[in-house]
């Protein structure tokens, strides 16, 4: 969504299994047709109307949006940050979860952040999305987005790893150690507790 471009498509991201979604959702889609927008929603979104067949995959749900409505806590909301950061799509986190630090808005703030959202009141502040990228032997194994943190580790087994760490291509340090966290600036929620 660009400033001055109408919301023509919101798409609605909602954590899997999650109770209230029956009676939040079915209003919320009313509330945006009335006002001339479409919805596009995930499956987990679609488990709770009379109607599942509606329900899309998340990368579709987050490519096919101008502004994507997260319903749940900080894990779908970091989801959906992996969803869209190469898009650079905003996010609009209702909490539903039961940890809240990444989702700002309450239930009963979802109308009126809509409302201001729709009608060009609204703010977006920019995140900084870490790129992760695991190499062994000259080959990429992992490639992933994070919004908050990035732990590399090895596994279950807790033995010491040799880590080579490369920050846009400039070589920073060479260590042994049982893993490596690396946070943005939001930080990881971890920190939060």
């Amino acid at each position: 969504m660009h400033p001055g471009q109408p919301l023509q498509t919101v798409g609605i991201i909602s954590r899997p299994r999650r109770q209230h979604l029956s009676v939040v959702v079915p209003p919320l889609l009313k509330w945006l047709e009335a006002r001339g927008v479409s919805a596009v929603y995930d499956e987990e979104t679609a488990s709770s109307l009379p109607d599942t067949s509606k329900g899309r995959t998340r990368q579709y749900v987050a490519d096919s949006s101008q502004l994507l409505l997260v319903l749940g806590g900080d894990g779908t909301m970091l989801a959906a940050a992996r969803l869209a950061a190469s898009r650079s799509i905003p996010i609009l986190p209702i909490n539903m979860g039961s940890l809240g630090f990444l989702t700002s808005f309450t239930l009963d703030e979802l109308y009126p952040a809509l409302e201001d959202t729709l009608t060009g009141r609204s703010s977006v502040g920019q995140r900084v999305m870490l790129q992760v990228q695991l190499e062994r032997a000259g080959s990429v194994i992992e490639n992933q987005s994070a919004l908050n943190d990035a732990v590399i580790n090895k596994g279950a087994l807790a033995r010491m790893i040799e880590l080579h760490l490369i920050i846009n291509s400039e070589f920073v340090c060479r260590y042994r150690a049982d893993g490596l966290i690396v946070a943005s600036p939001t930080g990881s929620t971890a920190y939060s507790l």
